[in-house]
């Protein structure tokens, strides 16, 4: 097809007024910063209907694009799938006390599976019979703006607690329910009356008696939120929920209201010995370790804690137990991560390096497997290595030494077997098994290989290729293809990078991405920029406040290479503005006051959210408002598109990320005039 027509000056009208922002700067004292839409920060009836012309503008645009519902219901076809669990998801056994029966739980892409006896469901000739649907998350609203958001089984097995999390919110409501009464049939839910509100960046963890669990809230709002998310939360508190009670009736663990911006994780040791306190500050990889003994301690606001890390110097994380002797691992002296113990029987506790840092490889996960076992997931050059280490902390060996992509481990400590998760761009999905009690030679072995709908995995490739940034730094990216794409520099390409908040960008599989790259032959590139946590903490910094024009360095960098062949918690990365140091680096990266005006835009969409509330839509209101203001005349649209009812991603809907998909490509496609293969 052609492009799509575009007829600029045509914009929908938006106030503009004379407010203004004061700043200091430490190169120039005070500085007056022009806010003409300061007024979109707001949730008001103005916002709102400025929000439903941008999208109904951009709605028009986009259904001119006459391949743009057969794209949606090929993407949706080839998402028809079973997927493998993912890696934050989980495939273990549970033992249900009340019918003595080992049970199997596993996450698939909207529904919660058991097996139905105490064996593993096989899957050696496809799906399986011997699994039953658990919890189905198509049964929680009629319009899919429900997602299962986060959730946690009882040590007993007996009960299930979960959080619903509504029209894509960071927010979730935790309810609790039997094992024994699945929600597997529309009308028939059968959870106790036990309803807790206010949950958001965190998950419930039962206490090992499993009369009850802890979460963190949030205050009440003054107002009920149904609108537009405009601001941040404050003044996090920590709670324990006694099973059977009200939530005015949840016990305080801990609040600071001296610091209403930090938040807080709990968890419980193996063994139930301590109860684990993380505190958080921001987005960074630094944070407080605090524990007890919960033999002496009551569950309550009086904790006796033990503070090992007291100051946010390091990241810290428990592995495991024996005893009093703690197994962390941490980024302290080691920005690719490394293992130490704690011993936290003596007066002043003793700090020990236990697997030392691997200078070339980045430790991104380790599990205690068989109660005697470490699995370790090391990154090296983006693509994943899984280790077996000792009790010792010797290193035993490699375990699919020909795998390439990224991998998750999946286990229980006392477990004497555990699985590993692998996918990559042209890799949907394989989990491996690995199991102590069978012969050395036959420990490892594929459990569940994924079979997709529509597409070939084997009709993609994959490659990684190295290139030189501004600075001369060296940046891998992936480029990826279907075979029969050319590869002379007639094709067209589209480029994804991330680069921020320590998060690496693994090799992923997309269904909707290779739809797109299929039907209308297009390559994908991947940069791995700096930012994120590919190459440890260093590479994390080297992206980040003063440096954070390295990020937009390096993606620019692989677009010339491509060229050649082809919130508050964000101060950490970002800086605060509000300081003067840090002012001077924001504002002249500040999307909003630096659109350029001596330059052509190409066709641009910002996509948001009404109800994201982790990146709050009003900066997107506010870039868009300032593009279409300042390039009123630019030859090529630049467009918002406000999702109404989504929020930012982890509580989306599968319908809605088909529908998202289907925009996003098919602006490319319009925009660029390309061709659906078959009608070439």
């Amino acid at each position: 097809m052609s492009s799509t027509p575009w007829k600029p000056n045509s914009y929908p009208p938006t106030r503009r007024s004379d407010h203004v922002d004061l700043y200091k700067s430490a190169l120039k004292g005070q500085v007056t910063v022009s806010d003409p839409y300061q007024w979109l920060e707001k949730d008001s009836e103005e916002t709102d209907k400025w929000t439903t012309s941008q999208e109904v503008f951009t709605r028009e645009y986009l259904d001119k694009n006459s391949d743009r519902q057969r794209l949606e219901d090929e993407i949706r076809s080839n998402m028809d799938y079973a997927k493998v669990p993912r890696a934050q998801n989980v495939l273990f056994q549970m033992l249900n006390s009340s019918s003595s029966l080992l049970r199997h739980y596993k996450m698939m892409e909207d529904a919660l599976y058991r097996s139905k006896s105490k064996n593993l469901p096989d899957f050696s000739r496809g799906n399986s019979s011997d699994e039953e649907v658990f919890f189905d998350t198509n049964l929680l609203t009629a319009d899919g703006t429900a997602a299962l958001s986060t959730y946690d089984f009882s040590d007993c097995g007996k009960y299930f607690a979960y959080g619903i999390a509504y029209s894509g919110s960071d927010f979730s409501t935790i309810h609790v329910r039997s094992t024994d009464s699945p929600l597997s049939e529309a009308g028939k839910d059968d959870r106790f009356p036990d309803v807790i509100q206010h949950v958001k960046f965190s998950s419930p963890k039962w206490s090992k008696d499993s009369k009850g669990f802890f979460y963190q809230r949030y205050p009440a709002p003054k107002e009920a939120k149904d609108g537009i998310e405009t601001g941040g939360d404050v003044d996090a508190m920590v709670y324990y929920h006694k099973l059977g009670t009200t939530q005015s009736e949840d016990i305080l663990i801990y609040s600071d209201k001296t610091n209403p911006e930090w938040m807080w994780s709990v968890d419980i040791t193996e063994d139930g010995k301590y109860i684990v306190l993380y505190t958080a500050k921001d987005s960074s990889r630094k944070n407080l370790l605090w524990i007890a003994d919960l033999n002496e301690n009551e569950i309550g606001p009086n904790i006796k804690w033990q503070k090992l890390v007291d100051e946010f110097e390091s990241e810290y994380h428990i592995i495991a137990n024996e005893g009093p002797v703690l197994y962390v691992k941490t980024n302290a002296d080691a920005p690719q991560y490394k293992v130490t113990t704690i011993d936290v029987s003596k007066e002043k506790p003793v700090f020990a390096d236990f697997i030392p840092e691997a200078k070339d490889a980045n430790l991104t996960e380790i599990d205690f497997v068989n109660n005697d076992t470490f699995v370790v997931i090391y990154k090296r050059n983006v693509k994943d290595e899984v280790y077996l280490y000792s009790k010792t902390g010797s290193q035993l060996t490699r375990l699919a030494s020909d795998f390439v992509g990224a991998a998750s481990i999946v286990s229980r400590p006392n477990q004497p077997h555990f699985f590993v998760s692998m996918t990559g761009f042209n890799s949907p999905g394989t989990i491996a098994r690995y199991d102590f009690t069978a012969p050395e030679d036959q420990r490892w072995s594929i459990y569940r290989t994924t079979k997709v709908n529509g597409l070939n995995p084997d009709d993609f490739e994959s490659k990684q290729v190295w290139y030189e940034s501004k600075d001369g730094t060296k940046v891998p990216m992936f480029i990826v293809r279907h075979k029969s794409t050319p590869f002379d520099g007639t094709a067209p390409a589209i480029q994804y990078g991330y680069g921020g908040f320590s998060i690496s960008i693994n090799p992923f599989f997309s269904p909707s991405i290779l739809t797109f790259m299929q039907t209308y032959g297009v390559i994908l590139a991947v940069p791995n920029i700096r930012g994120g946590a590919e190459f440890g903490e260093d590479w994390h910094k080297a992206g980040t406040r003063e440096q954070k024009g390295n990020v937009f360095d390096d993606f620019v960098a692989a677009t010339f290479r491509n060229l050649r062949l082809v919130g508050k918690a964000w101060t950490s990365d970002y800086g605060d503005p509000d300081q003067p140091e840090d002012f001077d680096f924001i504002y002249p990266l500040s999307p909003v006051h630096n659109v350029p005006t001596d330059k052509v835009l190409p066709p641009t969409i910002l996509l948001t959210a009404d109800h994201d509330d982790r990146v709050v839509p009003m900066h997107s209101f506010k870039h868009a408002a300032t593009l279409q203001y300042t390039l009123p005349h630019n030859p090529h649209p630049l467009l918002l598109r406000v999702d109404k009812k989504s929020g930012h991603g982890a509580g989306k809907s599968t319908e809605k990320r088909i529908q998202e998909a289907a925009d996003k490509w098919g602006f490319v496609a319009q925009s660029l005039g390309l061709v659906w293969k078959d009608q070439k």
